[in-house]
C-alpha cells in the first residue's frame, strides 16, 4: 500500500505534474544525491582516474546546497543536521567492505533505471509529451553514451559500463516516446 502511494507521488514528478509533498521534502532530490555519492565512492574505492567522476562532487555539492535551501525556506532548517549526519554516516557505511560498495552501486543502478522506467510509464499513460523536454532527455542520453565510451577507454569496469548501458537505453526509449507522442499530437491538429 505505502509503496504504491510513494510510486504515484514520484511517478510524474519529471513531467511537471504536482505530487503530494511529504512534509515539504523532495524524495527524488535525496535519492539523486545519494546515487552520486555512491558512484563517486565506488570510483574512488576502485582507484578509477579522477577524470571519470570529476563532475560528481560538484553535482553533490549543488544538490546539497539546493536541499539545504529547500529546508531553510520550508522552515525545517533544524532538520538539516539530521540529514547531514545520515549523509556522512551512510557514506562511511558504504566504504566499510568491498561487497557493500559493490551492492550499493548495483542498487543505485536499479533505482536510476526504475526512475527512468517510471518516467516512461507516466509518459505512456498520459500519451502527452508536451510538458517534457526532448532536449533534456537527449542530453541525458548523450551523456550516458559518452560515459560508456570513457568507461571502456579508461577502466573497462563492467559494473559502471552496465550502469551506463542500462541508463542510456532507457533514456533513448523515453526520448523515442517523446518524439512519438509529439508526432501524434501534430497529426491530431
Amino acid at each position: 500500500m505505502w509503496l504504491s502511494r510513494l510510486s504515484s507521488r514520484l511517478r510524474c514528478a519529471r513531467f511537471g505534474r504536482p505530487w503530494n509533498r511529504v512534509g515539504g521534502r523532495c524524495p527524488s532530490r535525496f535519492s539523486r544525491r545519494n546515487r552520486y555519492v555512491v558512484f563517486v565512492t565506488y570510483q574512488i574505492h576502485h582507484a578509477a582516474p579522477s577524470s571519470t567522476f570529476l563532475e560528481y562532487p560538484i553535482l553533490i555539492a549543488q544538490d546539497t546546497v539546493l536541499l539545504l535551501l529547500i529546508l531553510y525556506y520550508n522552515g525545517e532548517a533544524k532538520h538539516s543536521l539530521i540529514y547531514i549526519a545520515l549523509f556522512v554516516g551512510g557514506w562511511k557505511l558504504v566504504t566499510l567492505q568491498d561487497w557493500i560498495i559493490d551492492l550499493a552501486m548495483s542498487l543505485c543502478t536499479l533505482i536510476s533505471a526504475s526512475s527512468k522506467f517510471a518516467s516512461a510509464q507516466c509518459l505512456y499513460q498520459s500519451k502527452d509529451s508536451s510538458g517534457v523536454s526532448a532536449l533534456a532527455w537527449s542530453i541525458s542520453c548523450y551523456t550516458c553514451l559518452a560515459r560508456m565510451f570513457t568507461t571502456i577507454m579508461t577502466t573497462a569496469d563492467i559494473q559502471v559500463l552496465t550502469r551506463f548501458t542500462v541508463l542510456s537505453s532507457l533514456n533513448g526509449f523515453v526520448l523515442a516516446m517523446i518524439f512519438h507522442y509529439r508526432r501524434d499530437v501534430k497529426k491530431v491538429e
